[in-house]
């Protein structure tokens, strides 16, 4: 590996000599500068950072070992990572067997939504106009789900006016049957009361 780059590096000189000859190619052929390459602005950008970080990171031990261990910390921080330490074997077949008809039912709707890929990507659903764009149509259906919310929202709280309106309703009722109830006594005591007495002779 290292004789091929030495060859490369060689014949690179050889190529330099043969375009510039004796004069300089640092006068020559100047250095890109990042404002011509939009590429060069990340790249440099990025070996500030780093050169900086290294820097800053110079003489602190803590700080260095856990860059060194930024690997093992990610992959802790995997949850899949974690699974694998603490679930067996036996344990990940059981938790499959247990969700065997949830995977199989999965697995039907998933051959069921294979079967109508054709009639789902068909040309009269591609002519649609509502379908015609992806990007259109999903922006739609975003808008439609909101308006179907918003009706939702708008229907609870009508289904909770009427309810309270209901509830003041049959109050009303009850406290005017009371009433009429109560009218309707008086009115036979008064009845009663008004009828004239027979004299026994």
């Amino acid at each position: 590996m290292a004789a091929t780059i030495d060859i490369l590096e060689k014949r690179v000189g050889n190529l330099e000599n043969l375009v510039f000859g004796s004069s300089d190619k640092d006068v020559e052929y100047p250095k890109l500068s990042t404002q011509d390459i939009p590429s060069l602005i990340c790249v440099e950008s990025l070996h500030n950072v780093h050169s900086k970080m290294m820097v800053s990171v110079a003489g602190h031990k803590s700080i260095a070992e856990s860059f060194s261990k930024l690997g093992q910390i990610q992959n802790y921080l995997d949850p899949e990572y974690a699974d694998e330490l603490t679930i067996t074997q036996p344990a990940k077949l059981e938790m499959i067997l247990a969700e065997e008809d949830l995977i199989k039912q999965t697995a039907s709707s998933m051959e069921m939504l294979k079967n109508l890929e054709d009639v789902i990507s068909s040309e009269h659903i591609k002519g649609t106009p509502f379908f015609s764009s992806a990007a259109s149509s999903h922006q739609k259906m975003q808008a439609l789900s909101q308006v179907h919310l918003k009706q939702q929202d708008e229907a609870a709280r009508l289904t909770e006016n009427v309810s309270k309106l209901l509830s003041s309703y049959n109050s009303i009722i009850t406290l005017l049957s009371k009433q009429f109830v109560l009218w309707d006594k008086l009115v036979t005591e008064l009845e009663v009361k008004a009828k004239p007495v027979k004299k026994i002779e």
